[in-house]
């Protein structure tokens, strides 16, 4: 039945291109762009989210916490992936992958950051007259 749906598919004229499918393959056949590479066809299939990189140097996608590399803190990103394989996502920036992992929360909270110098309140001389 599927093979039948097919080849009535293709043979019946369609408006939007004044012509039936297989007609349109035929006059332009010598036009059809083939994939670069199997990499970068399989990178025109997944997914992409653009998201703001957190303070803490994480993302989310589907409620789910992602570390990123630190220089991306406080820029929009775009994330590629498969919806049933997070765990090889990355983001692309400059045609250069980075990956992205789940959060360990307790790794995170002890992750030295590169933000400006924490302030020493109990150095600094205040009035205390006041």
């Amino acid at each position: 039945m599927f093979t039948e749906y097919i080849r009535a598919y293709n043979t019946t004229m369609h408006s939007g291109i004044g012509c039936t499918p297989l007609d349109r393959y035929e006059k332009t056949r010598e036009n059809i762009r083939k994939p670069e590479s199997m990499e970068w066809l399989d990178e025109s299939f997944l997914n992409r989210v653009e998201r703001r990189v957190r303070k803490d140097s994480t993302v989310s996608i589907d409620k789910v916490s992602f570390d990123v590399p630190m220089q991306f803190i406080s820029q929009k990103v775009e994330i590629r992936y498969l919806p049933d394989d997070l765990d090889h996502a990355f983001i692309l920036y400059d045609g250069e992958h980075f990956p992205i992992r789940k959060t360990d929360r307790n790794a995170n909270c002890h992750t030295k950051r590169n933000n400006l110098p924490a302030i020493d309140y109990s150095k600094l001389k205040g009035d205390s007259d006041v």
